[in-house]
């Protein structure tokens, strides 16, 4: 999971992960002939923006394109900053995306579930305020 923001004031940031990290992942272990499959299953992401508020998402997001208008919120996953990062400690917010996955496991005639995991990632980010000057 990559964060990449490049945020401004009053306009939507489209959250998302990467095609293809949104999917099951499955892992095998063996020993003594007994094998055990193990499976993690993506329930949901909590995006904490780092100005104090958090959206939760249970789907990947969808991709911003450039044939996007930039004022469009996300369709699926996002967020629009009310202040700039400028009092925040270096001047940034740091974001952070934490994934929630879902454990199970079989094998051996037996099969159960495990308490949820968490992937975390983080970057720090500065959100700007773009103004317009009338000259005439």
């Amino acid at each position: 999971m990559t964060v990449i923001c490049l945020p401004f004031v009053h306009v939507p940031v489209w959250w998302w992960v990467q095609p293809g990290w949104w999917q099951t992942q499955t892992a095998n272990a063996s020993a003594g002939g007994l094998t055990i499959t193990a499976k993690a299953v993506p329930r949901k992401i909590t995006w904490y923006a780092g100005d104090g508020t958090s959206t939760v998402c249970t789907g990947p997001g969808t991709p911003w394109s450039a044939s996007t208008n930039p004022t469009s919120p996300s369709p699926t996953c996002g967020h629009i900053y009310n202040t700039t990062s400028a009092d925040s400690p270096g001047g940034m917010f740091t974001v952070r995306a934490v994934a929630t996955w879902d454990v199970s496991w079989s094998g051996g005639g037996l099969s159960g579930t495990e308490p949820n995991i968490t992937t975390t990632t983080s970057a720090n980010v500065t959100v700007t305020e773009l103004r317009a000057v009338i000259t005439s």
